[in-house]
């Protein structure tokens, strides 16, 4: 079973040329960030809030609180927010990598018009395959990571919002 799907992939990945074996090394990290995100955004959320309501708590009321307190909520803002921008520019990468693999697949298949004519299919469709996987890869990377990548993003404003507004009960209810 896993040599069957061994072979699967590097048969795909033979077929697509270089630019696909770089595409599916790209989606395994952004996969990757995309899990520890998700982890860290549905799992780990309620350790989040303990912290910041710790922290909120924790701050002395003294003459630098109001700046304690936008320091607290950029470090937090930036916590729940770190990695995004990797995440997001390896989703806006995908397509142009494909988008490079046809390129690369359209001169395979220039050089055998070149030599052959056009009476050589069998090495026409090898380079027209070369052309559309690595696109098609590309694209399908892209967006099931851009897909995955709404939904974190709407859970991290959501989750951003719930602190301020725990940061103002607080206030409101400590300070005023």
């Amino acid at each position: 079973m896993i040599t069957e799907i061994f072979k699967t992939y590097s048969n795909f990945i033979n077929q697509g040329g270089p630019v696909v074996l770089i595409l599916f090394l790209i989606s395994i990290y952004l996969f990757i960030l995309i899990s520890a995100k998700f982890k860290f955004l549905f799992v780990d959320v309620e350790n989040i809030r303990s912290e910041y309501k710790k922290n909120l708590i924790g701050l002395n009321k003294d003459q630098y609180y109001s700046l304690n307190l936008s320091a607290l909520k950029c470090d937090f803002k930036n916590l729940i927010t770190k990695d995004f921008y990797i995440i997001q520019t390896l989703i806006a990468l995908c397509p142009v990598l494909g988008l490079l693999g046809t390129v690369t697949g359209m001169i395979e298949v220039f050089d055998v018009v070149s030599f052959f004519g056009t009476g050589n299919a069998r090495a026409l469709a090898s380079g027209i395959t070369k052309a559309t996987l690595p696109t098609m890869t590309g694209m399908a990377i892209s967006i099931v990571g851009l897909l995955t990548y709404t939904v974190l993003n709407s859970k991290s404003q959501s989750l951003i919002s719930e602190l301020w507004e725990e940061e103002k009960k607080y206030i409101k209810k400590n300070l005023v």
